[in-house]
């Protein structure tokens, strides 16, 4: 498969995007890069999920809801939605209308499809699916929530990650904080700014400097100090006076 795939400008003024929510707008140009040459790729909520926006805490349920907003997208004239989704031996698949016609270039005799082509016959309609039942969705959405929680086994050790997770629990990130976390990133790495953000909101403590102490001390006495000894790092130094017993 191609890096990327062209982007006609077009879709700044195209009314069936526009009149999609925000983040379904964004699901809906960020699978076009993923498309194979003929305009398809996986199609269930999950892969999808886990392959387009897998830097996104949406749950899969928010996913089916915007791909089933995009089926039902018709255009008027040639009554094409702006994504069908299709089934081969019990897999799912989209194919997006249209893909083939945008993509100038696209030289489909040199790149192999990477998915079952769309033929016609195994799309299951517009109005046999629905998105899923109240039910269903808190269902699921309570088997997500520990999915979504912060969490460093949820987490790559990237510094994009430990910035995210600082946003999660703390709020938008300021000038100020965002070189203090880039110094902390590059001093003691992603991973361990990560571990000290869990650990202070663990502790219910909302303050950098209480997170910042947490990994000097992790460097001078050891990170995987247990039980009392632990605790007692944290409060050593001149911010112990802030740090409740």
């Amino acid at each position: 498969m191609a890096r990327g795939r062209m982007i006609n400008k077009k879709i700044s003024n195209s009314k069936r995007v526009n009149d999609l929510p925000l983040q379904a707008q964004l699901l809906f140009t960020w699978l076009i890069p993923h498309l194979d040459c003929n305009g398809c790729f996986y199609g269930s909520a999950q892969m999808v999920k886990s392959l387009v926006i897998p830097r996104k805490s949406w749950r899969k349920s928010d996913v089916e809801k915007y791909l089933f907003m995009m089926e039902k997208s018709v255009d008027p004239e040639t009554g094409e939605p702006l994504l069908k989704r299709y089934f081969v031996q019990n897999e799912e698949y989209i194919f997006m209308p249209g893909f083939i016609e945008e993509q100038i270039g696209l030289r489909r005799d040199k790149e192999k499809p990477e998915f079952p082509t769309f033929d016609g016959k195994n799309t299951e309609s517009v109005g046999q699916k629905s998105p899923l039942s109240r039910r269903e969705v808190e269902v699921e959405d309570k088997e997500e929530v520990e999915e979504n929680t912060p969490s460093l086994s949820n987490l790559s050790p990237s510094e994009e990650d430990a910035f995210e997770l600082y946003r999660q629990n703390f709020g938008e990130i300021g000038e100020d904080m965002e070189k203090e976390l880039e110094i902390a990133v590059t001093k003691f790495s992603a991973a361990w700014v990560i571990d000290a953000i869990q650990e202070a909101v663990k502790r219910g403590k909302k303050d950098w400097r209480y997170i910042a102490r947490i990994l000097e001390n992790w460097r001078k006495f050891g990170k995987n100090t247990k039980g009392n000894q632990e605790r007692d790092k944290y409060i050593r130094g001149k911010y112990g006076s802030s740090v409740r017993r």
